[in-house]
């Protein structure tokens, strides 16, 4: 596992083994994918979302709205950010 001290998550890799029908490996795999997705800070998940949702063919005016719906439901304490200032994260 790429972030992690060689022991750290041990127990949940070896529970997941356990538990499940993944091997070891794709265990360690799973959990550097979790890991990875909730280590997302608001501003890189803003300009990921904004991306997805314009290949989705959504509008700008949609997408900022949208956005500030799923930034206050992310794990992330994400500053109340107004749809301006989302519009700089993606714009500059």
């Amino acid at each position: 596992m790429s972030n992690a001290e060689p022991n750290d998550l041990e127990d949940l890799v070896d529970y997941l083994a356990r538990t499940s029908r993944l091997e070891r490996r794709e265990a360690e795999r799973v959990i550097d994918e979790v890991l990875s997705f909730l280590g997302e800070q608001p501003e890189p998940f803003v300009r990921r979302r904004h991306l997805e949702l314009q290949r989705q063919g959504l509008a700008n005016e949609a997408i900022f709205a949208r956005l500030e719906q799923e930034l206050a439901r992310r794990r992330f304490a994400a500053p109340a950010y107004t749809r301006r200032q989302l519009r700089r994260i993606v714009y500059g």
